[in-house]
């Protein structure tokens, strides 16, 4: 069982309970911030249904079920729904937590809008893949519903890639080595190495290797069009409203299902 899980990709190994120490900041704070412009730009109501497409431990689900939605959210990482679960009994209509994969969705036209957030696609081997992913989300709206991506920014990355940075987290000393490969067959990937060590014991909590596609933003609008989709908005640089640049931290925009 532990060698088949080695040889995984990297996005079955990666997202354990060390996620959520390695990336502390991208807490329920964090989501709380970012609902209200969610919802605006998903044009939804209380009531309404909402899929959270890579809901990692859900905190964008219990922000937006906070605001009466109902909200499904469906990973890949048993751990992280795990925990998930255990942060929210309590939360207003009850977000439900699914164990899949995002590119082979069940869903039929059960869903009035639906996220993508901190770049949750992109991980796979190819292209098609990721177009396998964004028609499910198309599948699963309505006609007319909306699908919020939240991506990195291509050119900001290039502009500001760290080649490595070393932070102290909690007990944890976390080293992250950066680098750009060009000539991956369906274009660019930016690779993280990511490496945990406790810093009381010396022993390596985790090591493995991010891989996420840099699409440009006319890329991913091409992708979404292929999936049967169309801008409803600008592009955005943040979840502050900021207009999308090359050096936003984000690319953030809504597309609307036409087919």
């Amino acid at each position: 069982m532990q060698a088949s899980r080695r040889e995984s990709p990297w996005f079955v190994r990666a997202f354990e309970r060390i996620y959520l120490h390695v990336y502390p900041h991208r807490n329920d704070a964090e989501a709380e911030e970012h609902a209200d412009l969610l919802c605006r730009l998903l044009d939804v109501r209380p009531g309404q249904r909402v899929l959270d497409v890579g809901c990692g431990a859900g905190r964008h689900a219990r922000a937006l079920a906070h605001r009466g939605l109902r909200v499904t959210g469906v990973d890949l990482s048993p751990v992280l729904l795990e925990e998930a679960r255990d942060r929210s009994p309590g939360v207003p209509g009850a977000p439900t937590y699914i164990l899949w994969d995002a590119r082979d969705l069940p869903f039929r036209s059960q869903f009035e809008g639906a996220i993508s957030m901190f770049t949750s696609f992109g991980y796979f081997e190819g292209r098609a893949d990721d177009l396998r992913l964004v028609q499910g989300v198309a599948r699963a709206l309505v006609p007319g519903g909306r699908f919020v991506v939240d991506y990195l920014n291509e050119s900001a990355v290039r502009g500001n890639l760290e080649p490595v940075t070393e932070v102290a987290i909690g007990g944890l000393d976390v080293r992250m080595e950066r680098r750009i490969e060009e000539n991956g067959p369906d274009g660019p990937v930016v690779l993280k190495r990511v490496q945990a060590t406790h810093r009381a014991t010396d022993v390596v909590e985790a090591d493995y290797e991010e891989r996420v596609r840099l699409y440009t933003a006319e890329e991913i609008d091409a992708l979404l069009e292929e999936a049967g989709f169309a801008p409803a908005g600008e592009r955005l640089g943040d979840f502050g409203g900021t207009a999308f640049g090359p050096d936003t931290p984000r690319f953030v925009r809504v597309y609307q299902r036409t087919r």
